[in-house]
């Protein structure tokens, strides 16, 4: 193989993620957040929570730019889905496998490709399934690969210079004495993961603080949810059609707020004042909808008052949620609303929180399964303080046939008529572009 000076490698990634970038818009922020390192003591490529790229020079050298592409997106996409995080209280090489089966599998699928570049982890169908299902799958048959990406026959190993010239290495990417030895007690082999804890990077990495590593993360955690955000819309622009695999999926959702200025609004806000009346205030003036001179966005007391939302979580939801959540939450701040609660459900109810206006631009959703809302709408019929709740469903769902003891509001989705829905209580809405 011959040999390339550092220089030319990390063109060859910068290069690598401009692909990314062209092929996945959506990804564009993230990439920014993103920071390469050549680093020998990776076999072939990891990623840390706090946008850290190590990567090894020989692996990156011996690979094609559309097989770079591809490795280079995986990567974006653990940072996007959470890899890290998500893999906390369980087995975290187990789960990085599970989610690099799911993730080439969506690549595969995205890009055309008829093979997993350098030899990464194939479970065709793997994007239909949960993460859980698979670590389930992995378990009853005894299988957790040891690798991720393998290296070409002939590549050199994570601790050996295979050919490199010291003098190639720049301050991106040089190893410093301490590191070359860090890299010999991790032998030939190297994690075994592409998803690297934040106790290795402190380890590898001396110079770095507790707290700027926390901020970078921090950082990443917001770009990966407004990406996720924006595949959404992209997908829901281009006229995808809705899902009906089950599953158990998870997946990070971001609002865009400020994105969504439909007219249904409105509709929303009237429905709110109705429900929940309360004295104006100009001690607390709306942050939002400044620019609007078709709806008026007065302050409200709302002290004490809580908002319930019900999100329909089922499979063809996953487009949805985003854009409903975006403008609940900026009307939340515009009339005061200082809680929310958020009960999540597909068959059953996912997850069941109080969260303030200004953290559902950033959520996580649980479900992408089935379509029965009956025991969320039951579980806030138990609770004598609930007046009223908004639910978010595209209408194929199932419901108590029975009034439930508060007021209600379905927000359909745009495509879905609302007359095509037709419950025999609440008041139904459609969201409109």
């Amino acid at each position: 193989m011959k040999t390339q000076t550092n220089k030319q490698v990390l063109d060859k990634v910068r290069e690598g993620f401009r692909r990314v970038g062209l092929t996945f818009p959506h990804l564009a922020g993230l990439i920014q957040m993103v920071r390469p390192q050549l680093d020998m003591r990776v076999q072939t490529m990891g990623v840390f929570a706090s946008g850290r790229l190590v990567i090894n020079p020989e692996f990156v050298a011996a690979l094609s730019a559309p097989d770079l592409m591809f490795v280079l997106t995986h990567e974006l996409y653990h940072l996007a889905l959470r890899t890290h995080e998500r893999g906390e209280g369980t087995d975290p090489h187990a789960f990085n496998c599970a989610h690099d089966y799911i993730i080439n599998d969506m690549l595969r699928e995205e890009l055309q490709v008829a093979h997993i570049p350098a030899g990464g982890l194939d479970r065709p169908g793997a994007r239909h399934l949960s993460a859980e299902k698979i670590l389930g799958e992995m378990q009853r048959d005894g299988s957790c690969p040891q690798r991720v990406w393998q290296k070409q026959p002939g590549q050199g190993g994570s601790g050996g210079g295979g050919g490199w010239d010291d003098a190639d290495w720049g301050d991106s990417g040089r190893v410093t004495d301490s590191e070359a030895q860090a890299g010999d007690r991790q032998g030939d082999e190297g994690p075994a993961g592409d998803v690297l804890d934040s106790t290795l990077e402190r380890e590898w990495f001396a110079d770095l603080q507790a707290g700027q590593q926390q901020e970078q993360a921090r950082a990443v955690r917001e770009e990966a949810a407004r990406a996720m955000g924006l595949k959404g819309l992209m997908e829901s622009m281009a006229g995808r059609g809705r899902g009906d695999e089950a599953g158990a999926q998870q997946d990070t959702v971001a609002a865009l707020r400020g994105l969504y200025r439909p007219p249904w609004e409105l509709a929303l806000q009237r429905w709110m004042e109705s429900v929940a009346p309360s004295d104006r205030t100009y001690a607390r003036p709306s942050r939002r909808g400044a620019d609007r001179r078709d709806v008026v966005l007065p302050g409200r007391k709302r002290e004490g008052w809580i908002l319930h939302i019900i999100l329909d979580t089922s499979g063809s939801m996953v487009e949805e949620v985003p854009r409903a959540l975006g403008a609940i939450a900026d009307f939340c701040e515009a009339m005061g609303v200082e809680q929310v609660r958020l009960v999540q459900c597909d068959t059953e109810v996912g997850r069941d929180e109080i969260v303030a206006p200004a953290d559902m631009a950033q959520w996580q959703v649980t479900g992408y399964g089935g379509s029965d809302l009956g025991p969320a709408m039951l579980r806030l019929a138990e609770d004598a303080d609930v007046a009223c709740a908004i639910i978010v469903t595209d209408g194929d769902i199932a419901y108590p046939e029975t009034p439930v003891p508060y007021s209600v509001l379905w927000v359909l989705p745009a495509w879905k008529n609302p007359e095509e829905f037709t419950p025999p209580y609440g008041k139904v809405i459609a969201m409109t572009h």
